[in-house]
């Protein structure tokens, strides 16, 4: 089969512009994600995407499609590159139709993939791959130690374009129909153990002005507390200013947004939070975005606390949300064990990959 690669325009908005090559290529990723795990939680959303392709003060996007001789889109690519000072990774995703699936599209937009990080003067390609569990393949353990993928189409993929396997993730969820009385009486025996120096802080964007500062420090460390595996990772730098580009972006999405953080009372900081996110079709999962205990106030049940206050406040927000849906590095036992006592059980396993050019 022969294909036309082409970038795809960013709209100014999605009012009137039919099947426009940025929806088209969300629908391909959609279409191919959706047959590989027969789930539809991590769909793309083009109206939720957009602000983020608007705004490149901090990451760069660039998406293209794939074509086929009818002109029929059968394949994607999106980056998106940080635009720290000596950042050399770029992130890809790259899908391809099923029934287009012979290896020579693939290719073709991997080789794209490398012609463009190229010309931003990237080193190190980095994406994830997303499988089922339930699948009887053979295994590639990860370099960790800690969990495995299925040896199948995505992987071989990978391997044979002379990635390396960095990590391997777990995809979990927690029903949100069910009685959370559990994860009450666990917030609260926490709130018990982690002593009077710290108290729950909670709001939805955008954030409230006297905890932007110590709020940006915190989704700062995101990119350096966490375990990364084998990725190249650079470090991210937040301020005030940034958290309220985000605030504008989460706006412009139409997203839901609650945050639940843990106040260090002594020293007037934000030392951990965990913040759950919703599109405008509130009856859809929910996606966690993110959890963190800065380091030094770790062995305090912060991390419990902060899930737990927002899992109950979620539950008042966005009643409609059937379940949350979360990943955790494989290596990381202390988030696991938690997740797996508030009720969190696997949905599917990612695997993260790199290559250096």
């Amino acid at each position: 089969m022969s294909v036309e690669i082409t970038a795809v325009p960013v709209p100014a908005d999605l009012l009137d512009v039919g099947d426009h090559p940025f929806v088209q290529m969300a629908t391909v990723f959609n279409q191919a994600v959706m047959f590989d795990i027969g789930l539809d939680h991590l769909r793309w959303e083009p109206a939720e995407m957009l602000p983020d392709w608007h705004d490149e003060s901090y990451r760069m996007h660039r998406g293209f499609l794939a074509r086929d001789d009818s002109g029929r889109p059968v394949g994607a690519l999106q980056l998106v590159a940080p635009c720290e000072d000596g950042a050399t990774e770029i992130e890809f995703d790259v899908a391809v139709l099923p029934d287009a699936r012979d290896g020579h599209i693939e290719r073709q937009l991997l080789e794209r993939l490398e012609h463009e990080a190229r010309a931003l003067g990237r080193s190190a390609l980095q994406t994830y791959s997303i499988h089922r569990i339930d699948t009887d393949h053979q295994r590639l353990p990860s370099p960790s130690g800690f969990g495995s993928v299925p040896i199948d189409h995505h992987t071989r993929l990978f391997l044979d374009a002379g990635f390396t396997l960095a990590q391997v993730e777990r995809n979990s969820r927690l029903d949100m129909t069910e009685s959370h009385e559990g994860v009450r009486a666990m917030l609260d025996e926490a709130i018990r153990f982690a002593g009077p120096d710290y108290r729950i802080v909670t709001f939805s964007p955008p954030t409230p002005p006297l905890l932007r500062e110590s709020f940006a420090f915190v989704l700062s460390r995101m990119s350096t507390d966490v375990p990364a595996g084998g990725l190249t990772i650079t470090e991210e730098t937040w301020d005030a200013e940034r958290v309220d580009v985000r605030d504008a972006r989460i706006a412009a999405a139409g997203l839901t947004v609650s945050v639940a953080a843990v106040e260090h009372l002594p020293s007037g900081r934000i030392v951990a939070y965990n913040d759950l996110g919703i599109g405008a079709d509130r009856s859809r999962p929910t996606s966690q975005w993110g959890t963190l205990v800065v380091r030094g106030h770790r062995g305090h049940r912060l991390g419990t606390i902060v899930k737990c206050a927002n899992i109950l406040r979620w539950r008042e927000l966005v009643p409609e949300s059937p379940f949350i849906s979360t990943f955790n590095a494989e290596e990381n036992r202390p988030m696991l064990d938690v997740n797996e006592r508030i009720g969190f059980t696997p949905l599917t396993v990612a695997g993260a990959w790199e290559r250096r050019l």
